[in-house]
């Protein structure tokens, strides 16, 4: 190993100087009889003489060569003696063996009480300068390293006070950060005093007496009570070459600080710029690392939102029950911001509805008590946002005189609140309030700006939620009062015809004596009679919501017989032929009213497709177990743009009285037999319709 090498050519030379002073043949390095001799303690002091009394000649060997080389820049900056000290002691290369003999002893005891004077201020210097170096590595606090450096460095340049200032690269201004032995905060402007200049300039600077300089800043000595006599002053540079400090030690105990001063002082500056600079970088870490937590914690917040406000907007389109709804909004809103209580106002016709969640738990265990409220004269804090359309949020004290979601004795003292009003479009149809935020620690007052924000989400999806819901029904209940007339209409248009049969028969009736003849028309009379009734129970079936038809066996010619009566009546007058061709006559299972229906649907949608008049067909065959009716007109045709939706409810076109509901019972109709319709158009030659029937349908409808 290196550092035995060495250990072994330190023995060899004390062993050489051992044989010299007793006057031996020295021997040859490095036999086991030098070995056995080499004591375990220092050498006598006479042989450390006679070592420093060899011949400068001899100390420029390559081996003393390489062990300066590998001294460290601030080790060899420590001065080998003061400048007072005797000048053999300043260059021990004039110690000659021959100049040693002339001493007396006397003077060689001086000389060796002066060396070691000077080896233990060497060493205690080595051990500041270790210190120094111990501390860069062992703290990362930069007040705590400087402190223990500037410490060291007072004793180490044998000064009465060290200072260091910092320069604030943004101001240029000189902030003493550590100022030891003094408890005196020292700034000072660009260029002021000397530790100004040294760092305006770039210089380091000796100064014997500060009161004769004049850019000595004597104000601090006035503060401090301090007399500074002498100064040395130097900048510290990071590794770009820039001036980030100042270093200065005061009254120096020599009286005046020399250039080996100088030197140690730049040799130590450069480790405190080293430790300023990991210190600069750690705590940048340190703060990058905290700004990346805060924004961990705010990325996990805001992702927290978006789960909420996901979550809500998917039970908004699922819940069906707004009060569950309401429920479950309110509850996780509370979770997420962490009140105590919250409250949704709705505004509705010449009252408000409340909706109210409080936690009436001790221990924040979440005890969840809903209730809803109707509220009229009411004077309170969801009333007032609704009022004014502003939000309000209240932290003081004033807090506890605000009433709570309703006036009734809820158990809740207000301590804080936030409510944000809910507008569809420009109109505030409610408000969301939250009440007493839960402070474990007592970190802020009441609520953040971001529990304002995301209350403000909640509430504008909910006013959306709210408002559609109401769009919603508001058009549901005007489609049921439209579909409600437009049933009207038809039963009406259906008892026409009947009506219309009963009329004409009568008419014949007071025409003709023959009692045959009234006894006819008076049969027919009753039938259609019956055919009312047939419809007036059919309809009362529908309004209690039975849809279960009344099938029964019938003969296809019979049925179209009774059927040619009510179409007779009803294209007669709007110059309509109609025929009839029954490939089929035998029977068929069908609710006979439901089909008649649907067959004098098919009728007018034809006569209103001809209105110059023109031909209906209706033709019947069978087809394997299946009953195959056809219903042809000459009319304009079905128009294009509504072919794909013909058979949906209210689809009409070019027809003034139409409800566009005439297809859809026809389809209905059919189906409900288990059939099926389909149709082919062409413009400006007609529509057919065919309608496939089971000749015994099932008894319930598909």
């Amino acid at each position: 190993m290196p550092g035995d090498r060495g250990a072994s050519r330190r023995r060899r030379r004390c062993v050489r100087l051992q044989g010299a002073q007793r006057g031996d043949r020295p021997r040859s390095p490095g036999t086991r009889a030098d070995a056995r001799r080499w004591p375990p303690g220092p050498p006598p002091l006479v042989d450390v003489v006679q070592a420093l009394a060899m011949s400068e000649k001899s100390l420029k060997t390559p081996q003393r060569a390489r062990r300066v080389r590998q001294i460290t820049g601030a080790l060899a900056a420590i001065p080998t003696a003061a400048p007072d000290a005797p000048e053999i002691l300043r260059d021990p290369g004039q110690l000659t063996e021959l100049s040693l003999r002339l001493l007396s002893e006397g003077e060689k005891i001086e000389l060796l009480l002066a060396f070691r004077r000077q080896l233990q201020k060497q060493q205690r210097r080595y051990s500041s300068l270790l210190q120094i170096s111990s501390s860069l590595g062992a703290t990362l606090d930069r007040e705590e390293f400087l402190e223990i450096t500037l410490e060291q460095l007072t004793e180490l340049m044998r000064a009465e006070r060290s200072t260091l200032y910092l320069i604030d690269q943004s101001t240029g201004r000189l902030y003493g950060k550590i100022a030891q032995g003094s408890q005196t905060q020292i700034v000072l402007d660009p260029g002021q005093g000397i530790a100004g200049w040294v760092a305006q300039i770039g210089q380091s600077i000796n100064i014997r007496d500060a009161y004769d300089d004049p850019r000595f800043h004597s104000d601090v000595d006035s503060r401090t009570g301090f007399q500074t006599r002498s100064m040395l002053c130097q900048p510290i540079r990071n590794m770009e070459g820039e001036i980030i400090a100042v270093v200065q030690v005061l009254n120096s105990a020599g009286g005046n600080f020399s250039e080996d001063d100088e030197n140690l002082l730049s040799a130590i500056g450069g480790q405190i710029s080293i430790a300023l600079e990991n210190s600069e970088l750690y705590h940048s870490l340190v703060e990058k690392n905290a700004q990346l937590l805060t924004t961990k914690e705010r990325l996990e917040h805001k992702f927290a939102e978006l789960d909420l406000l996901y979550n809500i907007q998917s039970k908004l389109s699922h819940h069906s029950d707004l009060e569950s709804l309401v429920q479950t909004i309110t509850q996780e809103t509370l979770e997420l911001v962490n009140g105590k209580a919250c409250a949704l106002t709705l505004r509705e016709e010449g009252y408000h509805r409340v909706h109210v969640l409080i936690d009436r738990s001790e221990d924040q265990s979440r005890k969840w008590d809903f209730y809803t409220r109707a509220v009229t004269d009411e004077n309170t804090i969801g009333q007032a946002v609704i009022a004014s359309g502003q939000p309000f949020v209240c932290h003081s004290q004033a807090c506890q005189h605000l009433p709570g979601p309703t006036s009734e004795a809820s158990g809740l003292n207000v301590e804080n609140i936030i409510a944000v009003p809910l507008f569809d479009d420009e109109v505030c149809i409610g408000a969301l309030e939250v009440f007493n935020l839960i402070l474990p620690q007592q970190e802020c007052l009441g609520f953040t700006d971001d529990d304002v924000k995301i209350i403000t989400l909640i509430a504008s999806q909910i006013a959306g939620t709210v408002a559609s819901r109401r769009h919603r029904e508001a058009q549901e209940k005007e489609h049921r009062l439209a579909s409600i007339g437009q049933m009207i209409s038809g039963i009406l248009h259906d008892f026409k015809t009947p009506f219309s049969v009963i009329s004409g028969y009568v008419q014949l009736m007071a025409d003709t004596d023959e009692a045959e003849e009234r006894q006819e028309y008076a049969g027919r009379v009753k039938h259609q009679i019956q055919q009312l009734n047939q419809m007036t129970r059919e309809l009362l079936k529908f309004a209690r919501g039975d849809s279960r038809m009344l099938l029964r066996k019938i003969f296809v010619n019979a049925f179209m017989d009774e059927t040619r009566e009510l179409l007779d009546a009803e294209l007669r007058d709007r110059n309509i032929e109609l025929e009839i061709d029954l490939k089929y006559r035998g029977e068929v299972r069908i609710d006979v009213v439901k089909v008649k229906r649907a067959i004098l649907n098919l009728a007018r949608n034809a006569a209103d497709a001809m209105p110059e008049g023109g031909r209906f067909t209706i033709g019947v065959d069978r087809k394997d177990d299946q009953v195959i009716w056809r219903f042809s007109d000459t009319g304009q045709g079905i128009p294009p743009e509504i072919r794909d939706h013909l058979f949906e409810s209210f689809v009409t076109q070019g027809k003034q009285d139409g409800t566009g509901l005439g297809l859809a019972v026809v389809k209905k109709i059919v189906s409900d037999h288990g059939g099926t319709i389909t149709f082919e158009s062409s413009p400006g030659q007609g529509t057919t319709f065919e309608i496939r029937t089971p000749i015994h349908p099932p008894e319930e409808p598909s």
